[in-house]
């Protein structure tokens, strides 16, 4: 078992050695060339422009500063190499308008993003989410891939997944690329920015195959990584259920939160009660109202892992359609197995 670890930790030690040889050779998105300088004020000039306004300071003088930024923007999001040589302190604060995902490709970096704190290295990326404070450092040698995300956008992808609307999505900062997940979306990544590199994509312009490539990047991010929307993202599939149960579970995302009943939700789908509940059976092995109650339940989650610091119970259970406090705290923990109070108090996401 040792000498398996062993050799898994060489293997590591070898792709981050290649990464970086070929970080010095050429660096990626070399194409798209922002600036390259020694001077401090100038690249936090220069960077703020393209994502927010933040302190940036050395640690040595002694360090040979060398920033270097690529950038290629899409319509969504934006794809950047950025490199500052030195060892250097960053705080952009609240990022508040995007997502940021950092891949360092070599060197280190700790990250805090609100109260969760990383290193961050060629195994782990990082996931700066918008509504928390972050500070950084990054050491010395550190380069990273950044991929930069409109936060309205991803809210607008994960609202489209979900089938019901979605408000702040947090995610779980610590991205770990050796897991099946993380190896997967790094692949998918990796294969966008050859697409750059080949002048496929992100050539401007609103084509329809660049919202669906960046749809496919974000909708795959929500997928792989924990965060406040996952509750709502494991819905039944309903891309080949018959069009009376698209028209049901339709009106049961936009309409959850009210009172509605089997009559309101049949009448909606064109069929009679019976034969909505016999079609639910068959696709989902549960009744319409059970769909209905698992979908409050998942809503509820949500805003419990989003909002649960400042939000009460009780307005949880109203807004996610619950009109009886005791019983939603009984079915939030027979489906969770915990009380929404606890999952209010956990912070799991920062």
């Amino acid at each position: 078992m040792a000498h398996k670890v062993a050799l898994e930790r060489a293997s590591q030690q070898r792709h981050a050695s290649t990464m970086l040889s070929q970080a010095e050779s050429k660096t990626p998105l070399d194409r798209f060339k922002c600036f390259e300088t020694t001077d401090v004020d100038e690249a936090r000039e220069i960077v703020a422009r393209h994502f927010c306004n933040h302190r940036l300071g050395r640690f040595s003088a002694s360090d040979r500063f060398d920033a270097c930024q690529n950038r290629v923007r899409g319509q969504h999001l934006s794809l950047n190499y950025l490199r500052y040589g030195a060892d250097v302190a960053i705080e952009p604060g609240e990022l508040a308008e995007f997502y940021l995902i950092q891949l360092p490709i070599a060197g280190t970096a700790e990250v805090r993003n609100g109260c969760r704190s990383m290193v961050s290295t060629p195994r782990v990326a990082s996931i700066l989410n918008p509504d928390r404070h972050t500070a950084m450092r990054w050491h010395a040698g550190c380069q990273q891939i950044l991929l930069q995300i409109e936060t309205g956008f991803l809210q607008e992808v994960a609202s489209r997944m979900a089938g019901v609307s979605v408000g702040q999505v947090r995610f779980e900062p610590e991205f770990n690329l050796l897991s099946r997940a993380g190896a997967a979306w790094r692949r998918r990544l990796r294969g966008v920015l050859g697409a750059v590199e080949e002048g496929r994509v992100f050539q401007g312009g609103g084509s329809p195959e660049q919202r669906h490539l960046e749809e496919a990047l974000v909708g795959a991010l929500l997928e792989f990584q924990p965060n406040t929307a996952s509750p709502l993202l494991e819905r039944r599939e309903t891309g080949r259920s018959p069009a009376i149960l698209k028209r049901a579970v339709s009106l049961i995302g936009e309409r959850f939160a009210d009172d509605i009943s089997l009559l309101d939700i049949s009448t909606h789908a064109g069929t009679s009660p019976r034969n909505l509940q016999l079609q639910f059976r068959q696709e989902y092995g549960c009744t319409p109202l059970q769909y209905l109650q698992d979908v409050r339940l998942s809503y509820a989650r949500h805003l419990l892992l989003s909002e649960g610091h400042s939000l009460p119970v009780a307005e949880v259970a109203y807004r996610s359609g619950h009109r009886h406090l005791g019983r939603f705290s009984v079915a939030y923990r027979e489906r969770f197995g915990e009380t929404p109070g606890a999952t209010g108090r956990a912070l799991r996401f920062g």
